[in-house]
């Protein structure tokens, strides 16, 4: 009995199985997070290229092209240059990262108009969480919005293509200042352009360096 009992205390040890179980626990926790990371990296893949080859292809239309940090730092930096800032608005907003970055640096109201359906329902849902009510957003057909006479903007933000921004030239009452990101317009001339310094906007098979072209209502 003495010996069967020796037996039953040495060959159970609750505390090597307790620190086991949890790094077993601690490895599926961890595999579950990589695990969800990947199917949303895979999931937001699929949905760019599919929303790239409806916009583009079915539609006809200018695909979405996220702005990047290096050049959103720039366009605020600009905008902190005029005086009584009150209004901007982005013609063709996307996922509406320019606009949130806009209205949060530059602490002013963003109308950002997108008619995409599917990243309009993105930045909508993006700027309740991280800017408040500071972006305001339209789905509609932004030229088709810019007629209405009664519409005024301080600034207007356009990053578009190529030969879309030419469209502008007969809407540039509605604003102020102009500020065309990358491509300018063929049919206006800018008042100034700034040279980001680095990186550029690839539409089609074309690169464009960043840069800022403003064009002024005279």
């Amino acid at each position: 009995e003495h010996q069967i009992s020796n037996l039953q205390v040495t060959g159970s040890n609750p505390v090597g199985r307790a620190k086991f179980f949890w790094c077993v626990r601690v490895l599926d926790i961890i595999a579950i997070f990589i695990g969800f990371v990947l199917t949303l990296v895979v999931v937001g893949l699929l949905v760019n290229n599919a929303e790239h080859f409806i916009v583009g292809y079915i539609w006809r239309q200018i695909p979405c092209v996220s702005s990047s940090r290096v050049l959103r730092r720039a366009v605020a930096t600009e905008i902190q240059k005029y005086k009584n800032v009150k209004s901007v608005c982005e013609i063709g907003s996307g996922y509406g990262g320019l606009a949130r970055f806009v209205a949060r640096k530059c602490n002013v109201d963003v109308v950002a108009v997108e008619n995409v359906w599917f990243t309009f329902a993105v930045s909508y849902v993006l700027s309740l969480f991280f800017c408040g009510n500071r972006v305001q957003h339209v789905c509609a057909d932004a030229f088709e919005y810019l007629k209405n006479e009664n519409l005024h903007f301080d600034i207007g933000l356009a990053y578009l293509g190529p030969k879309v921004n030419d469209e502008l030239r007969d809407l540039m009452s509605r604003f102020d200042v102009l500020i065309c990101l990358d491509v300018p317009m063929s049919n206006a001339k800018p008042v100034r352009v700034v040279d980001v310094g680095c990186g550029y906007t690839k539409f089609g098979k074309e690169k464009y360096t960043h840069k800022l072209f403003f064009y002024e209502n005279r």
